[in-house]
């Protein structure tokens, strides 16, 4: 919560525009000074800031990250993460109802500002995944990508700029694509990524991709509905057709390993209401169930929690 308070007063960046002190910082800040001061020093004590006893300075992992307006800022992330924390307080009404304890809608759509919250952090979070995706699984010579849930559009932003000819179409909430609309635009990519608004359970994935990216969002439904997903994908894709899972998965069916999963599957319970998450061995069944062939794992590079399931749809 501290780190939180921190970032939400944007301390980092008034630091990095030359406000230093306790006294600057509160009035720049407009808050009370000696618990701002206890703020500080635990974030020099936690190595976020520096400080000579007068003056406090930034590292430069703080000036990169958590600076606004730097290239790699990522305090929306950390911005969700606070909104989660009323959601983990509910921990114990979610183990004796089985209901998630926020509404999962609010950040889907419903409340604005913790929908634009939640894309953003997903955007930051998902530049890292994205500058790999591309190195990780080959899609040159493909033309169409079909990117399924795909929020903040950031893995299609990434993939387009990366692959000559491809172009993406993301679909989602209507609520989550206009500010996916922004980022795409923001990213110069309005010409090669369009937008499909409306639910990928119930709307059309419509035929002639080559490509469809899943990412990030089995693990909010139930095995009927990734079925469902992937007889979807299967059936919108030409001959040859490409297919990639990515999310965090258990190791198997125990579903009692990595430990990450086990946290990442109560959270997934906490803010939505079909949400856990699945074993990399459940989803490949699936896959192959569903008619996809030649399925390969690759678990991204640590520490990054993701794996990629990958499978073709026979020529």
């Amino acid at each position: 919560m501290v780190l939180f308070t921190a970032s939400e007063l944007d301390v980092f960046s008034k630091i990095h525009e030359g406000h230093t002190t306790t006294d600057a910082l509160s009035t720049v800040c407009n808050v009370q000074r000696e618990p701002l001061r206890m703020v500080l020093e635990w974030c020099v004590a936690d190595g976020t800031l520096t400080s000579d006893g007068t003056h406090y300075q930034n590292t430069p992992a703080t000036t990169a990250y958590l600076v606004r307006g730097q290239p790699a800022y990522a305090a929306n992330g950390l911005k969700y993460a606070q909104d989660l924390y009323p959601a983990w307080g509910g921990l114990t009404s979610l183990v004796r109802t089985g209901r998630p304890s926020i509404d999962p809608e609010s950040i889907l759509g419903d409340d604005t500002a913790k929908t634009r919250a939640f894309i953003y952090a997903m955007h930051e979070r998902a530049r890292g995944l994205g500058s790999i995706l591309g190195v990780m699984v080959d899609f040159s010579g493909r033309r169409r990508l079909l990117d399924v849930g795909g929020g903040p559009g950031t893995y299609s932003i990434a993939l387009v700029q990366k692959t000559p000819g491809l172009s993406s179409t993301v679909l989602d909430l209507p609520g989550v694509l206009e500010i996916t609309k922004e980022i795409v635009d923001a990213n110069g990519c309005a010409d090669r990524v369009s937008t499909l608004p409306g639910n990928y359970l119930t709307t059309p994935f419509g035929t002639g991709y080559d490509a469809t990216l899943l990412s990030g969002m089995m693990h909010r439904e139930h095995e009927a509905e990734c079925r469902l997903l992937l007889k979807k994908s299967f059936d919108a894709m030409g001959s040859g057709g490409l297919v990639v899972v990515s999310d965090v998965f258990f190791d198997d069916d125990r579903k009692n390993s990595p430990p990450f999963a086990l946290s990442f599957a109560l959270n997934m319970m906490l803010t939505s209401n079909h949400g856990s998450a699945h074993a990399k061995t459940e989803m490949s069944r699936w896959m192959t169930d569903t008619g996809f062939t030649g399925i390969d794992m690759r678990p991204l590079p640590p520490p990054n929690p993701h794996t990629l399931i990958i499978g073709h749809k026979p020529s």
